[in-house]
């Protein structure tokens, strides 16, 4: 009985190595990595405490702010022009007039494969930036090559 139980236990093992191992072919066609690396859309918001807690501590809400961006792919310059929409729910009236050129939250959207970070003084994304000087980023395509983007904001309309 040890013995039959042994046999087949060596016998799934070796069932379970042969079927974990890998099928695949050499000499795949190995395609080029992306080589983009641009700024495509940027994106502002505004941050604040909201009146709802959660363990005691405010929940964090935030108003997305109105863009309008024009890309110069050339030059690697984005020019925004952003705009604080009129107070509504939890964004309210006291809250817009908080809003700030100097506190503003961005994201944006990159190349595929690229990677994203800041340079020449300009805070991590994620971070509260000042808008009122250029902000500047490195992004590095998924094949090495690395362009810095500059991001300025034209115009505050509150």
């Amino acid at each position: 009985m040890k013995r039959k139980f042994k046999i087949i236990s060596n016998l799934l093992a070796l069932l379970l190595v042969l079927s974990l191992s890998s099928c695949l072919k050499k000499d795949l066609i190995d395609y080029p990595l992306y080589d983009g690396n641009e700024i495509t859309l940027v994106n502002v918001e505004y941050r604040f405490n909201s009146s709802q807690t959660m363990n005691g501590q405010p929940i964090v809400a935030y108003q997305k702010l109105g863009v309008v961006q024009t890309i110069d792919k050339t030059n690697s310059t984005i020019n925004v022009v952003i705009t604080v929409p009129d107070a509504n729910g939890q964004f309210t009236a006291a809250e817009r007039a908080n809003v700030a050129q100097t506190k503003l939250w961005f994201y944006m959207n990159i190349s595929t494969a690229a990677t994203i970070a800041p340079t020449g003084g300009t805070p991590a994304l994620g971070d509260p930036t000042d808008a009122t000087k250029p902000l500047k980023y490195i992004i590095t395509a998924a094949n090495g090559t690395s362009r810095v983007w500059t991001i300025n904001v034209t115009a505050f309309n509150k």
